[in-house]
């Protein structure tokens, strides 16, 4: 009888352990799980920092044409007028030269 009562209690005992480990189980896939969406929301972070950052460069960039763009035409435009208040500088010499001529 006494065999019947240890081998009852060791059959609990091992139920319990059972259990115990059962319950350690979950909460380890539960850990595991976090753990996973945790990585998976950093991946998410960097990579919407990464295309933020390189939308914010490209915005620059276009921006930056645009200056370059606008500095290059008031350039040309500004050789034109050098060009035009030369032309107009050898007329009136010419013209200086002329007067003095006659």
């Amino acid at each position: 009888m006494y065999r019947a009562f240890q081998c009852e209690h060791n059959m609990n005992e091992a139920f319990d352990e059972i259990q115990l480990l059962k319950d350690e189980i979950k909460q380890l896939k539960l850990e595991r799980r976090q753990f996973e969406e945790s990585v998976k929301k950093d991946k998410t972070e960097k990579e919407r920092a990464f295309v933020n950052e390189r939308r914010e460069h490209q915005q620059l960039v276009q921006q930056m044409t645009g200056q370059e763009i606008a500095l290059t035409t008031q350039l040309m435009e500004a050789n034109r007028d050098i060009q035009n208040l030369n032309v107009e500088k050898q007329r009136l010499v010419k013209e200086k030269d002329d007067m003095q001529d006659r």
